[in-house]
Formats: C-alpha cells, sequence, structure tokens
C-alpha cells in the first residue's frame, strides 16, 4: 500500500506531522509519504523556496521513520496537478497495489473544484482527514462520493482504489 499526503507545507507544521503520523498508526504503522507541490494550482504561490520548503520538510520528517517524502511534483516540469499524480503513481504501482490519497478536510470542500477530482476514485481511496467534532452531511458530498464510503481501514486495504474514509483525527493542541 503506498499512502501520500500532498501539499505546499509553505511551511510544514506539528499539525502536518501528528496528522501523518496518525494515519500511519490507523494503517499499522505503514509508511506515509509526504509529497510536496512545487507549483500548486488550488492555492497561491508559495512563501517560502522550494529550497528551504524543502530542507524543512527533510529535517521534520528526521525523527520519524514511518514518514517519508516523495519529491516527483517538486522535481517535475510541470504544474502540481493531482490528477496527474495519481496517473502516475498508479503506472508505477500497477493496477493492484492500493493507493492512498490523504488530504484534510478543507481540501476536501474544494475537491469539486480540482482538475479531474471526478476520476481520483479510479485511481486511488480518499483519506479525508476530519476535523474532530466535525459534523459531516451525507447529502453535502460531491456527488462522485456518495456510494463510495468505506467504514474502516480493511475496505481500503481489500483493493486498490475507490473507497472515500472519514477519518476523525486525535485532538492536537496546538495553533498555527
Amino acid at each position: 500500500m503506498y499512502i501520500f499526503m500532498g501539499g505546499t507545507f509553505d511551511p510544514i507544521h506539528q499539525g502536518h506531522i501528528q496528522a501523518a503520523l496518525q494515519v500511519s498508526q490507523l494503517f499499522a504503522g505503514a509508511n506515509v509519504s509526504l509529497l510536496p507541490a512545487k507549483v500548486p494550482v488550488h492555492k497561491g504561490s508559495p512563501t517560502i523556496s522550494v529550497a528551504h520548503r524543502l530542507a524543512m520538510l527533510e529535517l521534520a520528517v528526521l525523527p520519524y521513520h514511518q514518514l517519508l517524502l516523495d519529491l516527483r511534483e517538486i522535481q517535475s516540469t510541470d504544474k502540481s496537478y493531482t490528477y496527474n499524480t495519481l496517473t502516475h503513481l498508479r503506472e508505477e504501482l500497477g493496477d493492484d497495489y492500493p493507493l492512498v490519497m490523504v488530504i484534510g478536510m478543507d481540501s476536501f470542500l474544494t475537491l469539486p473544484q480540482w482538475y479531474k477530482a471526478e476520476s481520483f476514485l479510479n485511481y486511488c481511496h480518499i483519506v479525508v482527514l476530519q476535523r474532530p467534532n466535525y459534523l459531516r452531511q451525507n447529502n453535502s458530498l460531491p456527488d462522485f462520493v456518495k456510494g463510495h464510503l468505506a467504514e474502516d481501514v480493511a475496505q481500503l486495504s481489500a483493493s486498490n482504489a475507490g473507497k472515500v474514509l472519514f477519518f476523525s483525527q486525535d485532538p492536537i493542541d496546538i495553533s498555527a
């Protein structure tokens, strides 16, 4: 299983690290790759240079053997479209290997505006990091997500793609 969490990481912070560690625990200690975007298309340009963001990411993951860096988007000359990343990952992993994309609730709420988002579940599962005490309304789900909800991690492990799991994170006692 390949699990990744994308973002600008502008800068990386404990919220990112703790979320990735909780996802690792959810998947019985599996590795989680942090996949920084070079040129994000859904947000403004990062305020910190690529070199500095990478240096901070390298330092941040150093104490955690289960957190890895995937620099494919940084090394690409293209804009960081998730769809392109998913197609490249699926080509590398093959059709049978489970692929899991981790996104925050804030990103999930904008997902229908992402490039080719309606096809994401053909390539991967999506784990949505649900904020503590957030009440999800089933009628507010994008149409392409309805009918794809998973109840637990076992459902994601049983197939290569196609499920959405809402994961309620433990509260983290930090502020931005």
